[in-house]
């Protein structure tokens, strides 16, 4: 009898875990404070500008994740198209606060990471928010 509510309670455990991570349904919370994991070995995907002179960097890590990386200090000038960011890791390969980004498209301006939240897609990519009328 006991062995079979050890079976009754691991398949509800199973069912309720693969309820929560559903395909397409994102339990991911926006805004939290964060890292980027493997970022110096083929972890960041995608990189976009944000609004001109934000400060503002969103980077896309492999497995299409969005985060909203704010810069110390006004690196990115009004620039549209693609930014060339070549970007410092610690010694594992994460991408955190204590990361420069440097940009050679602005004269090789550097900057340090002051904070990575996890963010939606910006503007133009898919997924991103619908602006409101």
């Amino acid at each position: 009898m006991r062995i079979a509510s050890i079976v009754t309670a691991l398949a509800a455990g199973i069912a309720a875990a693969s309820a929560v991570a559903a395909p397409g349904q994102s339990q991911r919370k926006i805004g939290v404070e964060t890292k980027i994991t493997n970022a110096g070995h083929g972890g960041i995907r995608n990189w976009q500008a944000g609004p001109p002179r934000s400060g503002i960097l969103y980077m896309q890590d492999r497995s299409l994740k969005w985060y909203e990386v704010t810069m110390s200090g006004p690196c990115i000038e009004s620039h549209a198209g693609p930014v060339t960011v070549i970007y410092t890791t610690d010694n594992i390969g994460t991408f955190d606060r204590f990361s420069n980004v440097t940009f050679p498209d602005f004269g090789h301006r550097s900057c340090g990471v002051k904070s990575i939240k996890t963010s939606l897609p910006p503007p133009g990519q898919p997924g991103a928010p619908k602006p409101e009328k």
